[in-house]
């Protein structure tokens, strides 16, 4: 399933699905969204966390062998797959469509990547992934809706803007939100 992550939250108030896949360029809202799927994976009983950060030399064996290794305490664990390169490559491909045929039940698989290209999106890893969990595309936030997001961002802190401050501070950011995050901060800190 593809969906927009304004749509994540109520996706996972629902149900927690066994794959999450979150692609995108937007620093904050790529690390906000990771951070609903995990907190709402720790309520529903995920408490164990293992990182796997893929690089040129990352040996992908090792998915299969957490995925499959049971924990001393027999707990549900999230395996948090980072590929900064955006591309599995072959062994990875392979590695995730195996995963995806042969889900295990107590683990929860959040893959984090970098925008899709075209090419990528339709692949059989890609397709594999979709067709067992959710798909996350995230896209920069742009003009009147920077606007509204930094409006809601205010109200949500307890803030109160006067209507020419929503305009001037995403001019200011320049419409990098993690920058408009830490102006706000800085407005409640005054």
């Amino acid at each position: 399933m593809r969906i927009a992550a304004d749509q994540l939250q109520t996706q996972l108030q629902k149900e927690v699905a066994p794959v999450y896949l979150l692609s995108g360029d937007e620093p904050l809202q790529m690390s906000e969204a990771a951070d609903n799927i995990r907190r709402q994976a720790q309520r529903c009983g995920y408490s164990g966390r293992e990182i796997l950060e893929v690089d040129a030399r990352f040996d992908w064996s090792r998915l299969k062998t957490e995925a499959n290794s049971l924990s001393l305490f027999a707990e549900q664990r999230i395996i948090d797959l980072r590929i900064p390169s955006g591309k599995p490559g072959n062994e990875g491909s392979k590695a995730l469509i195996e995963y995806t045929a042969q889900l295990p039940q107590d683990v929860l698989l959040l893959i984090t990547l970098p925008k899709l290209e075209k090419s990528q999106s339709t692949g059989k890893w890609f397709k594999a992934l979709e067709k067992v969990g959710v798909t996350v595309l995230i896209w920069p936030i742009e003009g009147s809706n920077l606007q509204r997001w930094i409006m809601q961002r205010m109200r949500s802190a307890g803030l109160a803007p006067a209507a020419d401050v929503i305009p001037m501070l995403a001019e200011r950011t320049e419409g990098n939100m993690l920058a408009a995050r830490q102006e706000i901060e800085k407005l409640l800190l005054l």
